[in-house]
């Protein structure tokens, strides 16, 4: 059966959805784990960059902070897929020591190059800590 324009437009933007989706959990699953090299292999292999909070890391190495018992865990994704480009939003959430610590959110651009989607560039913004208000008493 041959499918249509259309039918394989569709079919084409839900695997790369599912593919993105995937590299997005194995890059959180490696940071939990202290990985490395396993981390900066989600990103494409060249020119790729990382922003945390205002500050931008071309190198890589300097922006990972992952392991030593702090996990990230991703949800909402919103994910565009365009040809062999695509963008990702979505929640981060981080715990350290099984505790929740921060809020925020991601904001990816993503290559499908040598056979898979990478990050070409992840932006993380933490949400503000909340303040706590004085007790009216």
């Amino acid at each position: 059966m041959t499918l249509t324009y259309q039918q394989q437009y569709v079919l084409d933007g839900l695997q790369a959805r599912a593919e993105i989706l995937n590299l997005t959990a194995r890059h959180n699953r490696l940071y939990a784990a202290g990985d490395l090299a396993g981390w900066i292999a989600t990103f494409r292999h060249s020119g790729a960059t990382y922003r945390r909070d205002g500050q931008e890391f071309s190198d890589l190495r300097a922006a990972f902070d992952g392991g030593d018992a702090r996990r990230l865990v991703t949800a909402d994704n919103e994910i565009v897929v365009d040809g062999v480009h695509a963008t990702q939003r979505c929640v981060a959430l981080l715990f350290v020591d099984g505790q929740p610590r921060s809020t925020g959110v991601f904001d990816d651009r993503l290559i499908y190059e040598r056979g898979g989607w990478y990050f070409t560039s992840r932006e993380l913004t933490w949400d503000p800590v909340p303040v706590a208000l004085p007790s009216e008493g």
